[in-house]
């Protein structure tokens, strides 16, 4: 949980973060427990280009994946603010357990702490494609990264 000009670490602010880690985290959090429906991407945000998903770890569509997998990686085509995140759920489909806070473990690449079970299909989001507040994973210029689903399943 970095905040602008703070290195990212999972789980251990900085002495100035730490006074408004509680509040700021508890409302990133909401976030991700939000539910969407499933929708195709939306389109980019104005102001710009749009950053984009270029990989995650778990690829969307794998069907083998290790259920002792802990975090569930993002990585964007272009440096992001740390300080956001919107991994978002979908009505209907089950989500992996978050263990922990999302964190970065540099300016393009957002992890996110999780538990999985053997054989096990789960969807979620980076990004909402269909609600503007769940948006929050935004380029270093303030553009929001169209919504991409990763939906895969352990073995």
């Amino acid at each position: 949980m970095a905040q602008a000009g703070s290195p990212a670490r999972p789980g251990k602010p900085a002495p100035a973060e730490t006074a408004a880690a509680g509040v700021w985290s508890a409302a990133c959090f909401s976030l991700f427990i939000s539910a969407c429906g499933a929708a195709p991407e939306q389109a980019p945000s104005e102001g710009g280009p749009a950053p984009r998903v270029i990989e995650t770890v778990p690829a969307d569509g794998d069907v083998d994946v290790d259920a002792g997998l802990d975090q569930i990686t993002a990585t964007f085509s272009e440096s992001m603010q740390t300080e956001g995140w919107s991994w978002v759920t979908e009505a209907g489909r089950r989500a992996p357990v978050v263990t922990d806070f999302p964190y970065y473990i540099d300016d393009t690449t957002t992890v996110l702490p999780v538990r999985l079970e053997p054989h096990t299909s789960y969807v979620l989001w980076v990004n909402s494609p269909d609600d503007a507040e769940l948006r929050k994973f935004t380029s270093s210029d303030g553009v929001s990264a169209p919504a991409h689903r990763i939906r895969f399943t352990t073995r």
